[in-house]
């Protein structure tokens, strides 16, 4: 974690009255998340499912699944993203959860090289306060250029009246 997070972090716990020792685990805690999201597995694929589901409250409602292919040849199945409300764009939500459960590790890549921050996509986080992380409420199209940007590419599959599906492909980097 870098040095100016870590004085941040500690200075705002300190004001909210943590403990030393409260302080230290949080650290710890942080740093822990930090580096699983470096060590995640590279992905070579995936692929989200959207179905949409009538909520009283909220009208439709987004639940994806995701089916993830790694370049080691192993593959997992991931469900449970769902989200409520109204006012923002709720499908892309889903869209960054899967994203940040799978694909943190490069933009954790793209903060530590001489990337220029500057030309980033919107929903690419990058902070000197925070982490890095994708951001959902943005807009499903904004994930074509974030793929992009992570060295990717990101394309609509299959739509009706009550799904979505959408592939997410790793481009094969270039060996000179």
């Amino acid at each position: 974690m870098k040095t100016c997070k870590i004085e941040r972090t500690t200075k705002n716990l300190t004001e909210q009255g943590y403990t030393l020792r409260r302080i230290k685990n949080a650290l710890a805690k942080e740093e822990l998340k930090e580096q699983s999201e470096k060590n995640q597995k590279l992905v070579e694929s995936i692929v989200i499912s959207i179905e949409w589901k009538k909520s009283q409250m909220w009208g439709s409602n987004p639940h994806a699944e995701a089916k993830v292919h790694f370049k080691d040849g192993t593959y997992t199945y991931s469900d449970g993203y769902t989200c409520s409300g109204c006012g923002y764009d709720k499908e892309s939500t889903v869209i960054a959860q899967i994203f940040d459960d799978f694909l943190m590790y490069r933009l954790w890549e793209l903060e530590e090289t001489t990337v220029n921050k500057a030309d980033k996509p919107y929903g690419c986080r990058f902070s000197e306060d925070h982490n890095p992380y994708y951001e959902g409420g943005v807009g499903t199209n904004c994930y074509y250029k974030i793929s992009e940007f992570i060295g990717g590419k990101f394309e609509s599959i299959s739509c009706g009246k009550t799904f979505n599906v959408y592939k997410f492909t790793m481009n094969e980097k270039k060996v000179d």
